[in-house]
């Protein structure tokens, strides 16, 4: 695989001093599904938007992390008020666990990373 390809995970200090280093790369993969789901008006609920997915895919995209590690930042996250936790699947009995950011406004407006992608792609 060339370097091109490969994925990156990155955090903004900032965010990092706030919350923790594992909690600012996981917020910054929640704000990027947010603002795309926000720019192809989808996943709109309860007057915000919202990603999804269960612990074990994001271990895909997070290969560093135990599912136990992600599950202990997503609950960081929730305990510390950043995202918060919803269910609109269309089965009852599916629990894969939605996310949505508290502050959404804000999160977008000040660290959208979808802003980025084209100047990151440039580089």
């Amino acid at each position: 695989m060339d370097i091109i390809n490969k994925k990156r995970h990155f955090f903004r200090i900032e965010l990092a001093e706030k919350y923790g280093v594992a909690e600012a790369i996981m917020l910054n993969h929640l704000i990027y599904w947010v603002a795309s789901n926000s720019m192809k008006n989808t996943n709109y609920h309860e007057g915000r938007f919202w990603t999804y997915n269960s612990v074990s895919r994001f271990s895909e995209f997070f290969s560093y992390w135990t599912e136990s590690q992600i599950a202990r930042i997503l609950k960081s996250l929730v305990k510390k008020g950043v995202i918060i936790e919803g269910n609109f699947n269309k089965i009852k009995y599916d629990r894969t666990k939605w996310y949505a950011l508290n502050d959404e406004k804000y999160f977008l407006e000040n660290y959208n990373p979808v802003d980025e992608i084209e100047k990151w792609n440039s580089q």
